[in-house]
């Protein structure tokens, strides 16, 4: 029965018709603060929600906050169960902060958690990853895996990048979100090297709406399911127009010139 709770699920948070899923990440704050287009997220799920995205993620005191939207508009959601703060001594450190059982209780369509690959307590991160996979397969809950080489010359490397995505489907995760690796051939690497979907990471908000777009549009085109994007949505002079672009690449296959065209209709 979990594995069909699984299906049902993932079913929820991908596109039936493109296969692939806009995520909007809003699991910021507590990281890096009450930062421009969180300060207030039920404002945000609201206009966004307008859009409709595949899904939201973000931590239970957040859902709280925003669930009636959610309810409102049939809006599946993912609960983030780890978290750490640039606030305190250990930056780099996501512990877990929540439970599946209690994401499932919410009414979640899946959890989501990180593991940084290169600090002094990785070790600890894929421990709860490892954890926590074998409490979604048993819950039938699909985990995102959020994986970041940190700490290297170059954590953006495709070795990398590969390596950490295959790690968190080698452990169980059933979708994984990472960095991009700087060139459409070099991610395609990490699509291939990973059996399970493969989420772009949207990072920091980039300078011009279409670098971000194009870079997006490598990530389809190299075969990426989708994206997990944050501050490059809700940090967007024109959110909405934003979110159209996004799915008209995601979903419509369209260019990044196309869109870029009609964000100034």
């Amino acid at each position: 029965m979990s594995e069909i709770g699984k299906k049902v699920r993932l079913s929820q948070i991908f596109n039936p018709e493109s296969g692939n899923a806009i995520m909007v990440a809003m699991d910021h704050a507590a990281v890096i603060g009450p930062v421009q287009g969180i300060k207030n997220p039920l404002d945000t799920v609201k206009l966004l929600c307008q859009g409709k995205p595949d899904t939201f993620f973000m931590p239970i005191g957040a859902i709280k906050q925003v669930h009636p939207v959610f309810v409102e508009q049939r809006m599946p959601f993912i609960v983030s169960i780890d978290t750490c703060t640039w606030l305190g001594p250990e930056p780099d450190y996501f512990m877990l902060s929540d439970t599946v059982e209690h994401a499932l209780s919410a009414g979640a369509s899946a959890v989501s958690m990180h593991v940084l690959l290169g600090p002094q307590k990785t070790s600890d991160m894929l421990k709860g990853l490892s954890k926590i996979a074998i409490q979604c397969d048993r819950l039938g809950m699909p985990l995102l895996a959020i994986m970041y080489p940190a700490g290297f010359e170059n954590d953006f490397d495709v070795q990398h990048v590969r390596w950490a995505a295959r790690i968190a489907a080698e452990l169980g995760a059933d979708i994984v979100k990472t960095y991009y690796t700087g060139s459409k051939e070099t991610f395609t690497d990490v699509v291939e090297s990973c059996p399970v979907p493969v989420l772009l990471s949207g990072g920091e908000k980039t300078k011009k709406p279409a670098d971000f777009l194009q870079t997006l549009k490598n990530c389809i085109d190299a075969g990426g399911r989708g994206c997990a994007v944050g501050r490059n949505l809700w940090q967007s002079e024109t959110p909405l127009a934003m979110l159209e672009a996004i799915k008209g690449i995601v979903h419509g296959n369209r260019s990044v010139e196309e869109v870029i065209a009609a964000m100034g209709d």
